[in-house]
């Protein structure tokens, strides 16, 4: 009952797959031996939310000091300062940094989803408790309709980035995630590709999952007059989750199925089967926001946001322009430097909408600021503040261009950006999360596979 309490606890959300390295008892978790730390403790201040946003107000129109296709070192680092925040950019500040700095592509969303968002952007509406009305398909709102002027313009951009394009949904067949402390010598995981981890860093706890999310209304694509999955019941929900532990061995066959409905105001439905119990039983998802046995994770981290948008308020701050992967040249997630968290790919400058979400109710951090792709509305970077305005965490979030040749064949002529990983560094436990998924691909979504995977009476089966 003890494992079964913990791991119930720890996986309430849709993004299950995040949260499976927190889970488990201790003796299965792979402990690495290292030499003492290489990179000590940091003792920069921890900035404010109010640093962060004068960071924001100074550098929105900042014309970059360097050229597309440039490399930069170590000794560029004030050049970047202006394009990353402040206290992220410091773990860049280590003999060998690179930053390949490719030209900003053009990664725009499919043609279908291009024109339903003509054909039913003019519909829709924001009701008066922040509800999305009248939405059919496409992006809810015209990018003009994004402006500080709005009271309501950070909301839009919220629903903006829900309704992304996103085909069928993604299918992580290895989800490969590690829990990392400061310091050590980074050593390959079994099981795990050589070079996803380079440099330092110790590895604390890892974990390999299978996931996969398919959408079921408000397709694009689908331009059968209703935009739904053809089968009876498919306008009743958003999308639904489907999680599998694979590794380590004490949660392997451990499953999760977790249902967003498309009413806003619903709350999610999950459920959960566990091996050895040999029973489903239905989950909770109230405490998504808290923290996770204290560590960097939260219930909502995935895709940088996986919660629901009415519990939250929005604030648009402006559009600034920072660095971010968005077209990786590596079709999984790889990372390095003294610690093996940060990114190890080339970079863009990308304008994003910056926008400051507050929780509505008391949870374990005081705000947050997405920064969202103009483009794309994939989130490229979240800052997490505690209750007392000081900055707790950074996510950094990889994608891969699916029409990139970096990219498997197997997604070409889906326009999506891939969510290839991420990275959540802990600024102020000096610990960072890292996730790659090793085996992602963006399926045709049939009736049949909806039908078995999705089918809370048959959750028992496992991988099908």
């Amino acid at each position: 009952m003890r494992l079964h309490h913990r791991i119930g606890t720890l996986l309430l959300c849709t993004f299950l797959a995040l949260l499976l390295l927190l889970t488990g008892s201790a003796r299965a978790q792979e402990q690495l031996p290292g030499p003492a730390s290489q990179s000590p403790p940091q003792t920069h201040a921890l900035p404010t939310r109010e640093d962060l946003q004068r960071w924001i107000a100074t550098n929105l129109d900042t014309r970059p000091q360097f050229q597309e296709g440039e490399v930069l070192t170590q000794a560029d680092l004030d050049k970047l300062r202006p394009f990353l925040p402040p206290r992220y950019i410091d773990e860049f500040n280590f003999p060998g940094v690179e930053f390949h700095v490719s030209p900003s592509g053009n990664y725009a969303p499919h043609p279908d989803y291009l024109a339903a968002t003509e054909q039913y952007s003019n519909q829709t509406r924001l009701a008066e408790d922040g509800a999305l009305e009248g939405y059919v398909a496409g992006r809810p709102f015209a990018q003009a309709l994004i402006n500080p002027g709005d009271p309501r313009a950070g909301l839009k951009a919220a629903w903006n980035f829900n309704y992304r394009w996103q085909f069928y949904g993604m299918h992580v067949r290895r989800y490969l995630g590690a829990l990392l402390a400061r310091g050590g010598t980074a050593s390959p995981l079994s099981g795990f590709p050589p070079d996803l981890i380079a440099g330092g860093g110790k590895v604390v706890r890892y974990l390999v999952a299978l996931y996969q999310r398919a959408y079921h209304s408000h397709l694009a694509q689908l331009a059968n007059g209703t935009h739904l999955l053809p089968f009876d019941g498919a306008g009743e929900f958003e999308y639904k989750d489907y999680v599998e532990f694979l590794e380590p061995y004490d949660v392997r066959g451990a499953r999760f199925l977790v249902y967003r409905y498309d009413d806003p105001r619903k709350q999610d439905d999950a459920w959960s089967f566990l091996p050895q119990l040999r029973k489903v039983r239905r989950l909770s998802l109230t405490e998504r926001d808290d923290s996770v046995a204290g560590t960097e994770m939260t219930l909502d981290d995935f895709t940088g946001f996986s919660g629901r948008v009415l519990d939250h308020q929005w604030k648009f701050l402006g559009w600034k322009t920072i660095l971010h992967v968005m077209n990786s040249h590596h079709p999984y997630a790889r990372f390095y430097g003294p610690n093996g968290w940060l990114p190890n790919d080339r970079w863009e400058l990308r304008p994003c909408a910056v926008v400051e979400q507050t929780p509505r109710g008391e949870r374990a951090y005081g705000s947050k600021l997405y920064f969202w792709d103009a483009q794309t509305y994939e989130t490229a970077l979240v800052l997490v503040f505690d209750r007392q305005g000081k900055l707790w965490k950074v996510i950094d979030l990889l994608h891969g261009w699916s029409e990139d040749p970096a990219q498997p064949e197997v997604d070409r002529g889906k326009h999506v950006p891939r969510n290839i990983g991420f990275t959540i560094v802990d600024v102020q436990q000096e610990q960072a999360t890292i996730f790659s998924a090793y085996e992602i691909v963006y399926p045709l979504v049939t009736t049949s596979e909806v039908s078995e995977r999705y089918d809370i009476n048959k959750l028992s089966e496992g991988r099908r």
